[in-house]
């Protein structure tokens, strides 16, 4: 169920959930360091370069996003309600809908498991 919101509100509620997605994907590049900085006799494969040059452009490219969103929000003012219906219809995560349309009282928790 969705409550009625603005295109600005529907946008800065994006840019939150793409920096909550930002600060896990942080998260993980951070413990992957550490799993491999604790062996420090085992030098870094090209594989698992890769994967960190990933991780990192992942989170740079979340960030960039999030700063975008919520720029557009800002051009984004008026008061008309939007239909969020069919466009939240297509996420399978059932806590992301709901924050994403609108829902109160759903905060983002650091490590709660999305379910299907």
């Amino acid at each position: 169920m969705t409550v009625p919101i603005t295109a600005n509100e529907a946008t800065w509620l994006l840019s939150r959930e793409i920096r909550h997605l930002q600060e896990r994907l942080e998260r993980l590049e951070h413990g992957m360091e550490h799993i491999y900085s604790g062996n420090a006799d085992s030098r870094l494969g090209s594989v698992a370069i890769s994967a960190f040059q990933e991780l990192d452009m992942l989170a740079q490219s979340t960030d960039a996003l999030a700063g975008y969103v919520e720029r557009l929000a800002r051009l984004l003012d008026g008061e008309a309600a939007l239909d969020l219906r069919d466009a939240l219809a297509v996420i399978p995560l059932r806590d992301l809908r709901h924050r994403l349309g609108g829902a109160r009282g759903d905060p983002l928790e650091p490590n709660a498991p999305e379910l299907f």
